[in-house]
């Protein structure tokens, strides 16, 4: 019985022992950091208030892979008339979109334009009550000749019903 004991108290102090702490470690972010992401959005038309359908659409915002501070791509959909796939101009600091005629690659031999387009931070509060940054996205495209807005927010994964 006291050999259990001493085999126990040899077992806990090894563990203890045993334990390092890690200086903590610092969490790296793309350069285009809060730009980037996957939101939410639903289609509207110029109006910003006539939605194009119901359907609310994951819109893509990611890095470049030459991780550049001023380029991003962007995303939107994939065979409709208002889809989005280009390179794009970003100002981080002032949480910006911009592009002129920017080559739609989910659109053959067509382009888009954003007029306007922002993030806001903490802007939305999304149907579960978690509060999320918001997008807006002005823009005309070639591919119809019209002009569309996407509005939406930062997906949380808490369980949006959206």
């Amino acid at each position: 019985m006291k050999s259990i004991k001493y085999i126990i108290l040899a077992l806990i102090v090894g563990v203890l022992s045993s334990c390092e702490t890690y200086p903590d470690q610092e969490q790296e972010h793309t350069a285009i950091g809060k730009l980037s992401g996957e939101w939410l959005s639903n289609v509207y038309e110029a109006n910003g208030t006539t939605l194009v359908n119901t359907t609310v659409y994951p819109l893509r915002t990611y890095n470049t892979t030459s991780n550049d501070a001023n380029k991003a791509w962007i995303r939107l959909g994939t065979t409709q008339t208002f889809a989005l796939l280009g390179k794009i101009d970003v100002n981080v600091g002032q949480l910006s979109f911009a592009g002129s005629a920017v080559p739609n690659e989910a659109k053959a031999a067509n382009t888009f334009t954003i007029v306007e387009g922002n993030v806001t931070l903490n802007s939305v509060t999304t149907e579960s009550g978690v509060k999320a940054d918001g997008i807006y996205i002005k823009y005309t495209t070639t591919v119809d000749g019209k002009t569309y807005v996407i509005k939406g927010h930062r997906r949380t994964q808490w369980g949006d019903a959206e």
